[in-house]
């Protein structure tokens, strides 16, 4: 069939006369079909070139050329073979099966983190550019192998040229990609952080919560009291040589186990940061440093150097992780100057600013208004006035045998003292349990809340009853057993 054919048909079929169409799909669907079982297996093919086919009926206003119908024709071929077995590498819902999903899909990947979201854009931009600076030939060659994912050989069937040319193009053109990309990832590499202006050195000022107004909260926060505070809690970050503040937004949870490090609270069982900092000395691996590297799209991002086995190694973190665990191992802590200077708050109105920020992101629809009036402040002026006045004293530990024992904290409430080798503890119904510090030989403290235990004795000694102080209250409980 000669090209003009080709053209003629096609003209007729844009004129309004669909019927001649079908003389296309005689004259072409073994070939497209060949092509596409090279590809896939014959039943996917056929699909396929049905679904050629018909993107080529439809779309044929959109071909400029008309003599180049076929080329045309085998490229949206290639595309849709190309698609299919995209499909059957990573997994589909299948019509076959009745929609059953392949094993092979992952849910997680469907909904990519915004991380990896950023890093893919960023490394698809990167080699977009650099193909684009290609020469027209050797950019064609890269888009029909390495986008589209052609062989040497469909190549050369689609553009008419032969095999060594195809490939002395690619790899022309490989070259000239591999330079581009190797001196943008240098020139990267050159903005990292080594210990030079493009990283400012920070320490951890304060930690911003969420209080009520004209409503009386603690912190550390009891368990019933939890709900009072917001959601949120702001690591500010105060760079040691000036008075800019970077404000890193994080879960509660996070907020406060730093708070309680910069605190020096000590918990009665190791936190999670502690038996990391552990491990990672007992393994010999030094925290070197942390660094707040980067803002993208709302989210920060922060990177760990560690130095194992004599060499340096950089891991990925959440900031607040690469924070708590700074302030674990003792390192010190770095933001990039660019971050800093485009994020930064004044540390003498660094309240009234997180105010009107979460002001503005209420009215703009980005986050949820509070159910009640709250206002920003640091966690330190909510902390009990009792709070640091609590001071352990050294009393002898045969005094705890006379303590231990089960209180019953009406209605239904559980107290249970024990003793273990030179330390008492309580544990509440459902609750895990806490060490006690003495304040003299009958009153005792809590480190991780504010709470203290007075116990009452009878006149040989033992203990018949204790009282629970907290958040003002003071609640009686009897000695059960």
């Amino acid at each position: 069939m000669s090209i003009a054919d080709d053209s003629e048909i096609v003209r007729k079929v844009l004129a309004g006369e669909k019927a001649a169409f079908s003389y296309l799909i005689d004259r072409y669907r073994s070939e497209t079909l060949a092509f596409a079982m090279r590809l896939l297996r014959r039943l996917d093919a056929e699909d396929v070139v049905q679904e050629a086919f018909l993107a080529a009926f439809l779309s044929l206003h959109k071909l400029r050329d008309w003599e180049r119908f076929r080329s045309w024709l085998l490229g949206i071929t290639a595309n849709l073979c190309r698609y299919r077995l995209r499909l059957l590498r990573e997994g589909y819902v299948h019509d076959l099966v009745g929609g059953e999903v392949v094993p092979a899909f992952a849910l997680e990947d469907h909904e990519p983190s915004p991380e990896v979201i950023y890093e893919t854009k960023e490394i698809h931009q990167m080699l977009r550019a650099a193909i684009q600076a290609l020469p027209d030939e050797q950019r064609e060659m890269v888009a029909l192998h390495y986008v589209r994912g052609l062989t040497i050989s469909e190549i050369a069937i689609l553009i008419g040229t032969p095999a060594g040319t195809i490939k002395a193009r690619l790899h022309r053109a490989r070259a000239a990609l591999r330079q581009a990309l190797l001196a943008e990832i240098e020139g990267a590499r050159h903005e990292e952080f080594d210990g030079g202006p493009s990283m400012i050195e920070v320490h951890v000022h304060d930690i911003a919560v969420q209080a009520p107004k004209g409503e009386h909260a603690e912190w550390p926060v009891s368990v019933k009291d939890y709900y009072k505070l917001g959601i949120f809690r702001v690591l500010l970050l105060k760079e040691v040589s000036g008075d800019r503040v970077l404000p890193i937004w994080v879960g509660p949870i996070e907020g406060d186990l730093i708070a309680m490090q910069l605190e020096h609270i000590e918990t009665p069982r190791p936190m999670t940061f502690d038996l990391m900092a552990n491990l990672l000395r007992t393994g010999g691996v030094q925290v070197e440093k942390v660094a707040v590297t980067a803002l993208r799209e709302s989210t920060y991002f922060a990177t760990i150097w560690i130095r194992a086995n004599g060499a340096v190694h950089e891991v990925d973190a959440r900031p607040s992780d690469a924070i708590a665990l700074a302030l674990y191992a003792d390192a010190p802590i770095f933001v990039a100057a660019e971050t800093l200077a485009a994020n930064s708050l004044s540390v003498d109105k660094q309240f009234e600013q997180l105010e009107e920020q979460t002001s503005k992101w209420e009215k703009e629809g980005l986050s949820e208004p509070a159910p009640k009036p709250m206002k920003w402040c640091s966690f330190r002026s909510m902390k009990h006035e009792n709070f640091e006045k609590r001071k352990e004293v050294p009393v002898d530990p045969s005094l705890f045998d006379r303590f231990a024992g089960r209180y019953e904290l009406p209605p239904n409430f559980i107290l249970t003292i024990t003793r273990e080798g030179d330390r008492l503890y309580v544990q509440a119904t459902g609750q895990s349990k806490l060490e006690l510090f003495a304040e003299s030989e009958r009153d005792y403290f809590l480190k991780v809340t504010d709470a203290q235990i007075t116990f009452e004795v009878d006149a040989v000694g033992s203990a018949n009853q204790l009282t629970l102080h907290q958040s003002g209250r003071h609640m009686p409980a009897r000695r059960i057993a």
